[in-house]
């Protein structure tokens, strides 16, 4: 008899459920959202456990290299696919959410998640915190520029490095002023540096990693997009095709097929935002600012006539997904038209 279990996972407590291969219900219960708890809860069932599911989240990655570790066939399951799956639910709780991913895991209808190393979910979290801090510099610009329009006070077109001297002029001696705006711009300035100590940690490691620098042969590619691609896919291998990078990152259009309707949409925009957002701007770089000329470029330039620079842009950061992979797997570097050309003179 093959068993399956499935792990509800909360903050506090984790609600479990064993199902058998009929589908009948084995065991039930709740333990903490603590790899040993649970671990000593699926020993004390003593059932060989075919596979042990649940949804990627905050606590997934933890868990997951947790309970692997302790010899449990742990599975991670894409929210997508398990919330359409439960859709039908009448009650939501968790014991019937922990029965519903139990049934999941027994049908084996559901998409697995990669758990990424613990290098590039360390190399993540320090982009995410660079990006959160450089996000809360730029709304606290924005609320000390709207503070001072309500005046009539209009700050103009400044630079980051200029931007607290200006607005220390235009306050000038105006106590009211002075006392509730030099408080935001010491805030300004700790994130500020804190967030270039953050920049530096992160060109350091580029600097010394080479599959980031084999990255950045490609125009407009910089230190932030190949860290970012790299942590992304983690290891190469697990991707068969380069095209499948594209489609993973949800830059592939929609399809609906049905009856007699048959048509393309927008993209997915089902994988990793933050991914997807890097390459669209070093698509954008490509596109516009690159000096080099390239095969690439000539393609996109000729896409945006057609149709969109939007769209063309799209395109080239799906072309530039699966250009990384190809390039990472076989450990090349990029050849524009004209390192051809320059190859082809000195021959």
């Amino acid at each position: 008899m093959k068993y399956y279990c499935a792990l509800d996972v909360s903050l506090k407590n984790t609600a479990v459920c064993i199902l058998n291969q009929e589908g009948a219900i084995v065991r039930e219960g709740e333990t903490l959202s603590e790899p040993t708890a649970i671990d000593q809860w699926l020993k004390a069932t003593e059932l060989p456990l075919e596979r042990v599911g649940l949804e990627a989240g905050s606590l997934s990655f933890w868990l997951c290299e947790g309970l692997l570790a302790m010899g449990w066939p742990m599975i991670c399951i894409e929210t997508r696919h398990a919330k359409a799956a439960m859709k039908a639910q009448q009650v939501k709780t968790d014991r019937n959410d922990a029965r519903g991913l139990a049934h999941i895991m027994r049908t084996g209808w559901y998409k697995e998640v990669h758990i990424k190393s613990q290098t590039s979910q360390e190399l993540r979290m320090l982009l995410n915190n660079r990006r959160f801090l450089q996000d809360k510099r730029v709304d606290t610009d924005n609320e000390i520029r709207g503070s001072l329009r309500a005046f009539g006070i209009k700050l103009g077109r400044v630079s980051p490095k200029t931007y607290e001297r200006r607005i220390r002029e235009i306050v000038g001696d105006n106590e009211k002023f002075r006392a509730c705006i030099f408080p935001m711009l010491e805030v300004r300035r700790a994130l500020r540096e804190q967030c270039e100590k953050l920049e530096k940690l992160i060109l350091d490691y580029v600097r010394e990693d080479q599959t980031c620098q084999l990255f950045m042969t490609i125009p407009g590619v910089g230190p932030l997009t190949a860290l970012t691609y790299k942590t992304f896919v983690d290891r190469p291998e697990r991707f068969k095709k380069s095209k499948a990078v594209g489609a993973a990152l949800g830059l592939t259009p929609r399809k609906y097929a049905s009856g007699e309707v048959d048509y393309d949409g927008h993209i997915t925009k089902c994988g990793d935002a933050f991914v997807r957002m890097h390459l669209f701007q070093a698509a954008n770089v490509l596109l516009s600012r690159a000096a080099k000329s390239s095969e690439l470029k000539s393609w996109g330039l000729r896409l945006s006539k057609r149709t969109s620079k939007k769209k063309a842009r799209v395109a080239v950061a799906r072309r530039l997904a699966v250009i990384m992979h190809a390039m990472w797997r076989d450990g090349t570097v990029f050849e524009s038209t004209q390192v051809k050309a320059e190859l082809a003179a000195a021959a």
